[in-house]
């Protein structure tokens, strides 16, 4: 496979960008995702893609619980912060407004939505685990556009 080519057609997918947080006890984390996409509608499943070497998967494996939170246009800065790696910047979430959403996982006041999910099944795929969850809870924050990876102007090496 060229690999000039796979990385151009990959660029041509759009994606947008949510705050996936997660709880455990104390630990509380929240990472930026993008490859994230809704699967079914009854019952209303979604899955997400993780790294494996993330702080969060192992958390999302025990707990089964997590929140996705939508972010509007115009926050560019927060999903940067929050795409920060763990080992670098372990509270990232200490910066953020949130509340803690009826699983225990942060809701982001910021955002346009939360949706409260409860993990169903994983599928390793490659540097990456994918993550099917049941959506169990839906808070809507405000209307508005959500933040795109082409408006925030971060790409994807392919």
């Amino acid at each position: 496979m060229d690999d000039a080519a796979k990385k151009t057609a990959l660029r041509l997918f759009t994606y947008g960008l949510y705050v996936v947080t997660v709880r455990e006890g104390a630990d509380e984390n929240g990472f930026t995702a993008n490859w994230l996409t809704q699967v079914s509608f009854d019952p209303p499943v979604l899955a997400v893609s993780v790294q494996n070497d993330s702080h969060s998967l192992p958390i999302i494996q025990r707990t089964k619980i997590f929140t996705v939170n939508v972010l509007p246009s115009g926050s560019r800065e927060l999903a940067g912060l929050l795409g920060k790696r763990w080992d670098k910047v372990p509270d990232k979430l200490a910066q953020v407004r949130r509340h803690a959403g009826p699983n225990g996982c942060a809701m982001l006041e910021d955002s346009l939505a939360s949706l409260e999910c409860e993990m169903q099944t994983t599928i390793a795929a490659g540097d990456s685990t994918l993550v099917a969850a049941q959506i169990v809870g839906v808070d809507i924050q405000r209307d508005g556009p959500p933040l795109t990876m082409e408006e925030a102007g971060f790409r994807h090496a392919g």
